[in-house]
């Protein structure tokens, strides 16, 4: 009987440690296409994230957008439409937050901070960034970011053609 038990044991142990996991969600390195609803503001555009604490949004919509290379490095956002630049303080472009928002969620993710669960080959992460909770979803099996949400904002955005770099 003993035997038999460590067998089991022994099966039930091999069986667990043979379940795909999910992937480490890519949050550091990549680039995509991203559709985002920032309160009213409907944008489209390319985003490019070069590590922790950075992003850059290069806007192709809305039209009156179009053009604008947006980036942020953890302090400041620096804007550049047809060879203009213009650094700000990001607290002082209210219009910040998107970038700002979706900077704390990818870095949190990096960390591995906030609480993970997987379903349906979907990585949800629920944490609380600056302007409240936010949920963040991966591909369970790339770890490629789907979608942003953060109701207090409110911000929707969704990731798609990622490029991990």
């Amino acid at each position: 009987m003993r035997r038999l038990w460590c067998v089991l044991v022994a099966v039930v142990l091999l069986v667990a440690g043979c379940r795909p996991s999910a992937a480490e969600p890519q949050s550091a390195e990549f680039s995509c296409t991203v559709e985002a609803v920032y309160r009213e503001l409907n944008v489209k555009g390319t985003l490019t994230r070069y590590g922790a604490g950075t992003l850059a949004l290069a806007f192709d919509e809305p039209e009156t957008l179009n053009g604008l290379t947006v980036r942020w490095d953890g302090e400041a956002i620096t804007l550049s439409l047809h060879g203009l630049e213009f650094t700000a303080d990001a607290a002082s472009v209210p219009e910040s937050a998107l970038g700002t928002e979706i900077v704390a969620a990818l870095d949190a993710a990096l960390r591995g901070e906030g609480e993970r669960r997987e379903a349906g080959g979907v990585l949800t992460v629920n944490g609380s960034g600056p302007n409240g909770a936010y949920t963040l979803t991966f591909d369970a099996q790339s770890g490629v970011p789907l979608a942003l949400s953060v109701p207090s904002l409110p911000l929707t955005v969704t990731f798609s053609e990622v490029m991990v770099q």
